[in-house]
């Protein structure tokens, strides 16, 4: 069996926080569930749960999804990583069940989610595909599978957005899981009022990225 390590960047925003480390938790082929906790108070885990495979990560500050993704594959175990919002939820026995049939994909490339998925009502014969950003409009990056050794560090000062930019620019085989139903409270932190800042800040630094190229 292959076991995956998941890394989960939260702020506790999402009522889906929750659930998800539960099944997570459940999955026999996760090893770990590295939680990157960007807040600066004490929550979990103080709160009675009972998540064995949970390795929190207190940051006591927020540090932003993009540095929580770098830091989390740092500290990785597995060769296989599953990266995933803290504001989807899904079948995960399903989605580990899928991960060994691509594996041959993920020795040398990144599998992301269509955006169809985020709309299904239940899943419909879930396969891979080569990414499209034409028909795919967003959310590849909620969750995403990659081996270790395909990580290639987001530039420390991309904080929140242009992750998922990066990985598809600095790696050509992206490709795109669709017809696998995916809950979601799509950009619960992202759109908070704190982080415009550096959302903004963000853009400005991917266009000086890709303008150096």
């Amino acid at each position: 069996m292959i076991s995956y390590s998941v890394i989960v960047p939260t702020i506790w925003a999402s009522k889906y926080t929750t659930p998800l480390l539960e099944r997570l938790s459940k999955t026999e082929s996760v090893e770990e569930i590295l939680l990157i906790d960007n807040t600066d108070y004490i929550l979990y885990p103080n709160m009675g749960w009972d998540f064995p495979k949970v390795q929190l990560i207190k940051e006591m500050r927020n540090t932003y999804v993009n540095p929580a993704w770098n830091k989390g594959v740092q500290l990785a175990k597995c060769d296989r990583i599953v990266i995933c919002n803290d504001d989807i939820l899904f079948d995960t026995n399903e989605y580990f069940s899928l991960l060994p049939q691509m594996d041959f994909l993920l020795d040398f490339g990144f599998v992301g989610s269509h955006s169809l998925n985020y709309t299904l009502e239940e899943s419909k014969q879930p396969e891979v595909q080569p990414y499209d950003n034409r028909t795919n409009t967003g959310g590849w990056g909620c969750l995403f599978a990659f081996n270790k050794k395909n990580w290639i560090p987001i530039p420390e000062q991309l904080k929140i957005w242009y992750g998922d930019n990066w990985i598809h620019g600095t790696n050509p085989n992206i490709f795109q899981l669709v017809g696998m139903k995916i809950e979601t409270e799509m950009s619960t932190s992202s759109d908070r009022m704190d982080v415009r800042d550096v959302r903004d800040n963000d853009t400005k630094e991917w266009l000086k990225l890709i303008n150096q190229k």
